[in-house]
Formats: C-alpha cells, sequence, structure tokens
C-alpha cells in the first residue's frame, strides 16, 4: 500500500498532440506523503541544505527559477564586460529524467552523504519494490512493478533527483553550469582565439567537444 501509486498523466502544454507532452504525476498516500515530509524535515534537509551545490535552483528553499536566470544574466554580462566577446550557451533537458533514475547508482549517493544510516536504507526501501498504475476517468490499468527513477508527485522524488544529478559538473572551471531541475545552462566565455571547449578523441575516433 505504502508504495503504490496512481499516475496521474497531466499535460504539459494546453494543446495536447502528442503522448510525450504529459507529465506522469505519481498520488501516493497522503499518510506516506506526510510521514515523507516529516522524514526530510527532520533528517534530510539539513544535509542536503549543503550537500546540494548552488548550481542547482530547484527544490530548495529560497531558490525559484527567476534567480537562475538572473544568475545567468549576471555571469554573461561580468563576462562580456570583461574579456569576453561572446557567450556561448548550450541548454540541455534531460527526456523522462526523473523516470529514468538507476537506482543502484542513486543508491550509492545516498550512502555517501552523512545521512543517518538507518534513514539511509528507509531512503534505499523507498525506492524498491514500487508499483504503479495509469487512472484515467475512472479507468485503471494493473499494477506494474517500477525498478528505476524516482516517482514524481512524491515529497522525496524532487530531493532524491537532485541528489543525482549533484555532480553533474564542467570540465572546465571558467565555465558555468546552471541547473533547475533536469533543466540545465552550461555557459562558456569565448574570444577572438576561441573558447574554453576542449576536443578530445571518443572511443569511436570522431573528436567530442567537452566544455
Amino acid at each position: 500500500m505504502w508504495k503504490h501509486a496512481n499516475v496521474l498523466p497531466v499535460p504539459k502544454e494546453s494543446i495536447l498532440n502528442s503522448l510525450n507532452q504529459l507529465r506522469p504525476i505519481s498520488l501516493t498516500d497522503i499518510i506516506m506523503r506526510l510521514f515523507e515530509r516529516s522524514v526530510f524535515k527532520t533528517e534530510i534537509a539539513h544535509v542536503t541544505r549543503h550537500a546540494i551545490d548552488s548550481d542547482q535552483f530547484a527544490y530548495k528553499e529560497g531558490h525559484n527559477s527567476i534567480m537562475a536566470l538572473i544568475k545567468c544574466q549576471y555571469t554573461w554580462l561580468r563576462w562580456l564586460e570583461g574579456d569576453a566577446k561572446y557567450v556561448r550557451v548550450l541548454s540541455f533537458d534531460f527526456r523522462k529524467a526523473f523516470a529514468s533514475v538507476p537506482h543502484d547508482i542513486l543508491c550509492e549517493k545516498l550512502k555517501k552523504l552523512p545521512i543517518n544510516p538507518y534513514v539511509t536504507n528507509w531512503l534505499i526501501s523507498f525506492l524498491e519494490d514500487r508499483k504503479q498504475r495509469v487512472v484515467v476517468d475512472g479507468i485503471e490499468t494493473e499494477y506494474l512493478n517500477i525498478n528505476r527513477g524516482v516517482p514524481q508527485g512524491t515529497v522525496l522524488g524532487p530531493v532524491l533527483f537532485s541528489i543525482m544529478v549533484n555532480d553533474i559538473k564542467t570540465v572546465n572551471p571558467i565555465n558555468q553550469l546552471v541547473k533547475f531541475a533536469d533543466d540545465m545552462t552550461l555557459e562558456v566565455p569565448g574570444n577572438e582565439n576561441g573558447d574554453t571547449c576542449m576536443y578530445i578523441p571518443s572511443r569511436s575516433g570522431q573528436y567530442t567537444n567537452m566544455v
């Protein structure tokens, strides 16, 4: 019961043309959500407040998308007023990011955080053996086992996702990465000699652009 969820497909856009425009929101038991919130406030919040880096602007108290945009604009103007002649901006939106999180990798990252071991084990159990079904207009599908992903619509889901992507960093410290959940913006200053991108050979023999 505690690990069962009804998935409600919520449109991301006003005009729905494709199933890819639906966001799966997990509706879990209200008692479980209250318990999640209690565990987060008493055992996890003070850890993630320091563990999750300042480049993440989503799901953090005192942070929002406007602050992320202000940081981007401030950095661009500071570079352009300095030695930079242009700024290269690369935007990334991971497809089905929440639903694609590998549990084994996330669990290893949880174990490295200074969280009470009993709470860490509970978080790992929170991810395991989950089941979900789709409910639309009163029609219910059969429950399916879920072996990856963090459930959207839960209290801990966004926190677990932030932990998962926290170690995504730039190769060159001169560059800047700004995250808002699964949306990421990479900013690279450049001048007449080029920018700070590095080109290294990949396994296929082609050159990969690394920033």
